[in-house]
């Protein structure tokens, strides 16, 4: 299939549950949801997808070269008024949109209903190319991964760790970082989202590395952690205790589980060791285009009925902090498969 077709393609499947929906069409604007409709990066833009046609509105800075790849006809961002005359209800993401701008809608007189699940679904399930650029995506992380574990050494710093993966990455070829790479050092490592800073690699020290890169606008995740020296004998039962809970939820990954039975497995493990408390995050989360997608994983959010489907990707991720003391995390992507699923990483 070219990518041209692609695009159609998924257009097409909105236009069904529009359908379905008996509505006449939708706004479609958010930046990422552009992407993947239209395969264009677009900071402004507006793409009408109605139940029979299609327009993309854009301003005079892409209108050239959105005339030149877009996969559906091309306007000026000015003429969007007229496009849906005579259209009765559309949809558009509430979960996206400012108020400033839907008070800006509203001018274009028509009722307008919020249907954040429309793309949110399409996105959901990732087709055959988007799982290989996924995979290109987690082998390039875990080759930057391994190259860190080759600074490893007492006196390091976090930032300058942090520092040498962004140059490793965008020198080797990927497009930039998923997200801000987190390097913790010691009692650091008790916070899940600290931000890499001075601190210093001491012997018999714990080192843990949360990172993903973008590869054709994909992007990869995955955390590890590393005992540099002796381990210190609790930070290493909470290694192995969560570890162990990682792999019992990557045991529940197939197609009908609900997300909330991989939490509750890994919550399991957690409880039977007596150091759940110390589990303050959600098990993992949706991934593809964006680091963090639809759904999340807990046993108690509104997504946790949400059953697991073929092309699902997803991260496992668990983690144990002891505050003051330290912290471990093991994260891995996956893809849910009909029979079960499919690690990006080596296991």
């Amino acid at each position: 299939m070219t990518q041209l077709n692609l695009f159609l393609e998924r257009i097409k499947k909105l236009q069904k549950a529009l359908k379905a929906e008996k509505l006449d069409g939708c706004l479609v604007d958010e930046p990422t949801d552009l992407l993947y409709l239209t395969g264009l990066q677009l900071s402004l833009g507006a793409l009408f997808v109605l139940q029979r046609k299609c327009c993309l509105f854009v301003d005079g800075r892409y209108f050239e070269v959105a005339k030149e790849k877009s996969p559906v006809p091309v306007e000026k961002l000015e003429n969007k008024q007229k496009y849906v005359e005579g259209m009765s209800t559309l949809a558009f993401d509430g979960d996206h949109m400012t108020y400033s701008n839907f008070l800006l809608l509203k001018k274009l007189k028509c009722k307008w209903v919020s249907k954040p699940q429309f793309l949110r679904d399409l996105r959901l399930i990732k087709d055959v190319g988007e799982i290989g650029t996924m995979k290109r995506a987690a082998e390039f992380g875990y080759m930057a991964y391994l190259f860190l574990k080759g600074l490893l050494r007492p006196g390091v710093t976090e930032i300058e760790l942090a520092r040498e993966l962004e140059i490793y990455s965008l020198k080797n070829g990927a497009e930039g970082m998923s997200f801000e790479p987190i390097i913790a050092f010691g009692k650091n490592s008790s916070l899940p989202h600290h931000r890499s800073g001075e601190t210093k690699l001491k012997v018999n020290d714990i080192a843990l590395f949360d990172l993903g890169v973008v590869v054709d606008k994909y992007c990869s995740d995955m955390t590890r952690v590393e005992f540099v020296g002796k381990p210190d004998p609790e930070l290493k039962k909470l290694y192995d205790v969560n570890f162990k809970a990682q792999r019992a939820a990557l045991a529940k990954c197939k197609p009908g589980v609900k997300l909330k039975e991989l939490d509750l497995a890994a919550r399991k493990v957690m409880a039977d060791a007596g150091l759940e408390k110390y589990f303050v995050h959600n098990l993992g989360h949706g991934i593809g285009l964006k680091v963090h997608e639809f759904p999340r994983i807990n046993k108690d959010n509104a997504n946790k009925d949400v059953e697991l489907e073929p092309g699902m990707a997803i991260t496992i991720e668990p983690g144990l902090y002891l505050p003051g003391k330290g912290g471990v995390r093991y994260e891995d992507t996956i893809i849910i498969t009909p029979r079960g699923y499919t690690n990006l990483y080596p296991e």
